[in-house]
């Protein structure tokens, strides 16, 4: 039995249809899939009302398809969806073909690469903050813990103001949850 060659698109072609929200999120848009998988964008729009219209979840879509404009060669406000790595793989799912398959292969493997390295610079961040701030992790851990700031401040040789203080800051980081208004 023979193999059928496919001719696999390069990985970076995918990886530059990838983008980063503000939020720090990856997604894709509308017009990098149509470009990548050979169709017309006003395909790709349709089929992604459809997907949207049928969809059982809204929440689903709203979490993962974002109707926004761009503006074209003339300057004039065009539509197009911003999609998540869930959202493009429920659009592309309905791709048929081996193009479209190695296609299908290549943002999967993009979105996972680049989600890799978020995770791994939010892991970076993470130890820095702890060299930078050593106090700041057990005074948080402490108050998640139920602990009140002078049981968190002894061990650590801090003041209690210190503990107010360093909470302050962990909140607005948000790894504390603001306090509930007695």
């Amino acid at each position: 039995m023979s193999q059928i060659a496919l001719n696999l698109p390069n990985p970076l072609a995918a990886r530059e249809s990838l983008f980063l929200s503000t939020n720090g999120e990856a997604f894709t848009t509308s017009r990098a899939v149509a470009e990548r998988f050979g169709k017309r964008h006003t395909e790709v729009l349709r089929g992604i009302k459809k997907l949207l219209a049928d969809s059982p979840d809204p929440e689903f879509n709203r979490r993962n398809f974002a109707s926004v404009n761009y503006r074209d060669s003339k300057g004039e406000p065009r539509p197009e969806y911003h999609m998540t790595h869930d959202g493009f793989a429920f659009l592309a799912m309905r791709f048929t073909g081996k193009e479209a398959m190695a296609w299908q292969i290549a943002f999967i493997q993009a979105f996972n690469a680049l989600e890799s390295e978020l995770r791994a610079k939010e892991a970076r961040y993470a130890q820095a903050l702890d060299q930078i701030r050593p106090a700041l992790r057990p005074i948080v851990e402490g108050t998640e813990q139920g602990q009140n700031r002078a049981d968190i401040a002894g061990p650590l040789g801090k003041s209690v103001h210190s503990v107010t203080y360093h909470r302050r800051q962990a909140r607005k980081l948000g790894l504390l949850m603001q306090p509930h208004a007695a």
